[in-house]
């Protein structure tokens, strides 16, 4: 048997070194993002010990404080109504009514760009949509 690379074999090289290339890409992007986080997080906290060292600001702030909690006091009396209780209760069902389309319709948009390979779709009005796909990373299990 030849060690000679096979013609055939050349093509998956040439993807598993793109595969890999591509991880190396998202671990330099993941690691460059989560060092320029800690950046941001050591620079806001300098930024507000400015404020907290500063005594005119500090006696601003707990007056400020005290009136957000009388203003949060003052909306939970009047929320205490039936009808704007009603009213906020309907709001949140509204809402989750809306989350729960938006995920379907991210879904069904997925599944249309498998299917046909496009991404635009007319919606019937006239009006042309391009369909966004939006990806990002999250901690999970290291379980592959």
């Amino acid at each position: 048997m030849d060690n000679q690379n096979n013609p055939i074999d050349e093509p998956i090289n040439e993807k598993v070194n793109e595969l890999f290339n591509l991880e190396d890409l998202i671990k330099n992007y993941s690691s460059q993002i989560e060092n320029i986080k800690k950046e941001i997080k050591k620079q806001k906290d300098l930024f507000e010990d400015s404020f907290e060292s500063d005594m005119v600001y500090k006696e601003h702030e707990e007056k400020a404080r005290e009136a957000a909690k009388i203003k949060a006091e003052t909306k939970q009396q009047i929320l205490k109504q039936t009808t704007l209780a009603a009213l906020a209760e309907k709001i949140e069902e509204m809402k989750e009514q809306l989350k729960e389309l938006q995920t379907n319709l991210s879904d069904y948009l997925v599944q249309y760009q498998k299917m046909t390979g496009f991404n635009e779709i007319d919606l019937g009005d006239g009006e042309t949509m391009i369909i966004v796909n939006s990806a990002r990373l999250v901690k999970g299990s290291s379980k592959r």
